[in-house]
């Protein structure tokens, strides 16, 4: 006794193997609102919010601009403090030339030097030992 397969069944069982159950659940699927969204909803209220809501959110670059703008706004132009123009091309701050570090390439050949050493003497040592 054979029992009533329903047609849509049947058709699924007779295609191809891996072509059978379309995965329209995944493509028709629309997301939800994210958590920040449930968030939001939750404080409309809030004028902040509000604002965010019809303008979207800042960088917060934008908010460190705007502070140093403000405290430039607010600061006193300084008149001890000369405007900056061009450097002359004898002027301007002495610098003394770089050190030179061959110190440094030495020790790290001494170091390099020695690990090859202790490497070659330690396997001296384990290929004589009576183990």
């Amino acid at each position: 006794m054979t029992a009533a397969v329903a047609p849509h069944m049947r058709a699924v069982t007779d295609t191809p193997r891996g072509h059978g159950f379309p995965r329209t659940a995944l493509t028709s699927h629309t997301p939800g609102p994210t958590r920040e969204q449930q968030i939001l909803d939750q404080m409309r209220g809030n004028p902040r919010v509000a604002y965010r809501i019809e303008h979207g959110a800042l960088p917060h670059w934008m908010g460190v601009a705007e502070e140093r703008r403000v405290q430039r706004e607010r600061a006193p132009a300084r008149s001890d403090v000369p405007e900056a123009g061009p450097v002359s091309a004898e002027g301007g701050r002495h610098r003394r030339p770089r050190a030179r570090r061959v110190r440094r390439s030495g020790r790290l050949a001494l170091s390099y030097v020695l690990a090859v050493a202790g490497g070659v003497l330690l396997g001296q040592v384990v290929a004589m030992s009576p183990w």
